[in-house]
């Protein structure tokens, strides 16, 4: 009995480092990483605070850790922000695939969907993919002058990055809400974002 255990363990051993040297596109490490990933996990944590579908919260989340050294902005506070703006469940998100709330503002010349608000009319910008989404958040923080703050913070630094984003006398923000930058790092601590940095 004892030789068989040495057996079976000894198979084991040989068969993980095997498979820890597969190359990225073999189906059974895709298979691994996906499954014990932070994305999945966060994602799944997000869908179940927020009462949003897992597979469209994954497929923001998955873009904003692969587009992050794209946009100059870390998954943490991309997700923290769509969070805020949308849950990934508002009204508005449903019918722009924007979890961002970005305005159909120049040089904007995409779809546009619009919303009345206080008695006037606001076009949103509207997304055909969580990529599309993510990267045009990116694009949108590196074009705005006045987010050069955000744009000299490292990937790690996320309160320096929403400090960079946030509404000061002399620049407009991300949000007129002089709560919102508190507002977001509550979500990255809350949700615990920074795993997919990890």
């Amino acid at each position: 009995m004892k030789n068989k255990t040495i057996l079976l363990f000894s198979l084991t051993f040989l068969l993980s480092i095997h498979l820890a040297g597969q190359p990225a596109d073999h189906p059974v490490y895709n298979e691994v990483k996906t499954i014990n990933g932070p994305v999945q996990l966060v994602s799944s944590r997000i869908s179940i605070a927020y009462s949003a579908d897992e597979q469209v919260v994954e497929s923001y989340v998955q873009a904003a850790v692969s587009y992050a050294e794209q946009t100059g902005i870390a998954a943490p506070v991309v997700i923290a922000i769509a969070i805020h703006e949308s849950s990934f469940n508002s009204f508005l998100f449903t019918n722009t695939h924007n979890p961002f709330g970005i305005l159909a503002s120049k040089p904007w010349i995409g779809p546009t969907f619009s919303k009345i608000e206080a008695g006037k009319e606001i076009k949103y910008r509207v997304y055909d993919s969580a990529e599309a989404a993510v990267l045009d958040l990116g694009n949108f923080v590196q074009s705005r002058v006045w987010y050069a703050d955000a744009r000299s913070c490292g990937l790690d630094q996320y309160t320096c990055v929403i400090e960079g984003l946030m509404k000061t006398n002399l620049e407009p923000g991300f949000s007129m809400d002089p709560n919102w930058g508190q507002a977001v790092m509550g979500i990255i601590v809350k949700m615990e974002l920074d795993q997919l940095d990890q």
